[in-house]
């Protein structure tokens, strides 16, 4: 499944047209006054979303730490995310782990990390839905998450350029691979059969090549999450596993405690 690139920015409220088309010209889309048939980034009151119409109806992606699930998912995070903080080797690390999400998206992994106290460089090679990203953190910043917000970097370049490119090395790399859909298997929400279609899946051998980098560049661990019956990437045996019902976390000690 090929990626698909939006093709315009769609201001849907008065007084939004200049933020528009400065982020249309940074993203080189074109803008509209009003909805279009397919996938169009979309600004109103509440920020940024992606959006897709048809005449089936419409499919909204925005990215949101302060309402919904996530935001009861990030007030527990000490409790309620024991999971993710055992993979990432919190009782560990330093103090404050610097963690380098790999595959961002729209920030859920970064957020929760952060919300266990990690710095975060969260790495999204796609400008637009770093730019959703971007957009959900300053909500957040002045929504009571400040201090949260503050403790993540959102960078729209590949991850392995970023590795490549840091004075200092992560304590963790974590990686959420986009697979394409395996026969039989549940479709996923329409949310994410959006983003892949904007997307693209990751190949294996991309997913192979991010995880021998992130390998190379992380000084106690890399995190890997998948889909709990699906095999390691690569078909390389991690460290050990941590399971759960929806998600598997494959960790690669890398050097140190681990």
């Amino acid at each position: 499944m090929a990626a698909t690139s939006p093709r315009v920015v769609v201001t849907a409220a008065p007084g939004f047209e200049g933020i528009a088309t400065l982020s249309a010209r940074s993203l080189r889309l074109e803008v509209a006054a009003h909805g279009v048939k397919g996938i169009a980034l979309h600004l109103d009151e509440r920020g940024w979303s992606l959006r897709e119409s048809s005449d089936g109806g419409t499919t909204t992606v925005r990215a949101d730490f302060l309402e919904g699930r996530m935001a009861a998912r990030i007030r527990d995070a000490h409790r309620g995310e024991a999971r993710l903080a055992t993979a990432l080797g919190l009782k560990k690390l330093p103090t404050t782990p610097l963690v380098l999400d790999a595959t961002a998206g729209l920030g859920r992994d970064s957020v929760l990390a952060a919300a266990l106290g990690c710095e975060v460089i969260a790495c999204e090679r796609s400008p637009i839905v770093a730019l959703l990203l971007r957009d959900a953190l300053v909500r957040a910043d002045g929504g009571g998450l400040r201090d949260l917000a503050g403790r993540i970097e959102v960078r729209d370049a590949d991850a392995r350029e970023v590795l490549a490119a840091l004075e200092e090395s992560p304590d963790v790399v974590l990686v959420d691979p986009m697979f394409p859909e395996r026969p039989g298997a549940a479709k996923p929400q329409k949310e994410m059969q959006l983003l892949q279609r904007l997307l693209g899946p990751d190949t294996p051998e991309d997913t192979a090549a991010l995880l021998d980098a992130a390998l190379q560049h992380a000084t106690r661990r890399v995190v890997v999450k998948r889909p709990p019956h699906a095999p390691p990437v690569g078909d390389r045996k991690p460290s050990f596993t941590v399971e759960g019902k929806a998600v598997r976390y494959d960790v690669y000690v890398t050097g140190g405690m681990g």
